[in-house]
């Protein structure tokens, strides 16, 4: 997963005063081991709150990395040039790229000032670690529930395209899951119901099937948002004779002008996506206009593709008034 270290500080405490010498501590530079009871991370910065935002960045980064490493023991926070690194350990390799968590009831255990540079020690029992994990989970199972829940009160497009993208839901559920693994001594798996959620997003996708309505002027308007439809993987039928889910109507009123030896031609699109159930699910309105100093046919023509280009720079569900 690849997310900014950006981890929200709750029920943080502070244990010790900041207290102030002229060199670097010792217990940063030998830090205390993680052990099976608690994580323990160092920072350091040019403010106590720099030097607090990288210890939990260190924890949360160490966190993630227990699930790729079980044996890493412990990692060094460095600041070089305003860069943050991470030296680490008996030579296990970090992962970098780290799950952010909501950490509660950290513990800023040591905090000292050398120079202009303040060090930080921070700890948080692996048990409350475990309880946020398994919230964390709950949620996402409700999140994937309730879409589950809301499908047969909802227009199929629509639910699909809410759903569409649950990688970021499914990314976020393993990574809890592997966390939890690493940190839990028990072999109880959390129930999962993103792959269910993910099935069904697949299976709704499958269903929807457009037909789309227009006149035999607005052909390459249809064949532009055919083109569309064709890219998000959704079947286009030709007749509303046979099964579909939905219809696309376009309602265009077209107005030509001759002026100074232009043919100009100006399209005015109403297009109204119907359920099969002839239930209006969303509408919008597009105007497309171009000239030709050759033909009417040629600015039709140009109409047609600045409508498609209204459609790309609408982002193409919005244009159908999604």
């Amino acid at each position: 997963m690849n997310l900014k270290l950006s981890t929200i500080f709750l029920g943080l405490t502070l244990v010790v005063a900041c207290q102030s010498t002229s060199k670097t501590p010792d217990w940063y530079l030998n830090p205390v081991v993680t052990n099976a009871a608690e994580l323990v991370a160092v920072g350091q910065g040019t403010s106590l709150n720099q030097a607090k935002q990288k210890a939990m960045s260190a924890l949360n980064q160490q966190l993630w990395t227990e699930v790729k490493s079980s044996g890493l023991s412990r990692n060094i926070a460095n600041d070089i040039n305003g860069q943050e690194h991470y030296q680490q350990l008996n030579d296990f390799s970090v992962n970098t790229k780290t799950s952010a968590v909501i950490l509660n009831g950290v513990i800023f255990s040591k905090a000292q000032q050398a120079g202009d540079t303040f060090y930080v020690e921070a700890k948080v029992a692996k048990d409350n670690v475990k309880t946020q994990l398994i919230a964390d989970i709950k949620n996402y199972n409700s999140q994937a529930q309730f879409e589950l829940d809301t499908l047969a009160q909802t227009d199929p497009l629509v639910w699909w395209l809410r759903n569409v993208d649950v990688s970021e839901l499914e990314s976020n559920m393993n990574s809890r899951l592997s966390m939890l693994s690493a940190l839990s001594s028990t072999t109880n798996t959390p129930t999962n119901l993103i792959p269910k959620l993910k099935a069904k997003v697949a299976e709704v996708h499958s269903g929807i099937k457009v037909v789309i309505a227009a006149e035999p002027q607005d052909r390459w308007m249809k064949k532009s948002i055919t083109a569309y439809f064709t890219e998000y993987e959704i079947q286009v039928v030709d007749s509303d004779k046979g099964s579909f889910s939905h219809k696309l109507i376009l309602d265009s009123d077209w107005r030509k002008n001759y002026i100074s030896d232009m043919y100009i031609s100006t399209v005015q699109v109403n297009l109204v996506l119907k359920n099969s159930h002839n239930l209006v699910v969303a509408s919008n309105e597009i105007i497309a206009n171009a000239n030709s100093v050759t033909s009417f046919e040629r600015a039709d023509e140009g109409a047609s593709r600045r409508f498609s280009a209204e459609l790309k720079e609408q982002d193409f569900w919005k244009a159908l008034g999604l």
